[in-house]
């Protein structure tokens, strides 16, 4: 039910994509560099199941575009920690600003009270799987 669901939702996330210029899986970059500035490439990889290659390939690109910056981490010269830069809030302020619509048409006609159990579940089993799940070290790469 999951995987259809996703399915169904790339639409939607092309459509708020396609005015503002961005590749597939770079609103989930942004939004958690927004919600986490300093995070790792490998954290973004992680926290977003996507492969490393494919983040580090959005986030140079999203660099190239001004919306972020990386910057070494003291201590360690292998990591990375990325922010947004202005250009990459005002970014995150238009994608919300086009998403906020969308969001409202996907749950019309739901109870607030069900999308409240609904998200409270999800929310469990996100963390319940997120406990279980981990990337091997030797599989981390910046």
């Amino acid at each position: 039910m999951t995987r259809n669901l996703h399915s169904m939702l790339r639409s939607f996330g092309a459509s708020i994509r396609g005015p503002l210029q961005l590749e597939s899986g770079s609103i989930g970059i942004l939004s958690l560099i927004w919600v986490n500035p300093g995070i790792s490439q490998n954290d973004l990889a992680e926290n977003l199941a996507m492969k490393k290659s494919a983040v580090a390939k959005l986030v140079k690109s999203l660099e190239k575009q001004g919306c972020l910056e990386r910057e070494r981490v003291p201590g360690d010269r292998r990591m990375n920690a990325i922010t947004l830069t202005s250009k990459g809030h005002a970014m995150i302020a238009s994608i919300r600003e086009l998403s906020m619509p969308l969001n409202d048409e996907i749950v019309e006609g739901i109870a607030e009270d069900d999308l409240e159990a609904f998200f409270r579940v999800l929310e469990k089993l996100h963390n319940r799987l997120a406990d279980r799940v981990s990337i091997s070290p030797s599989s981390q790469d910046d």
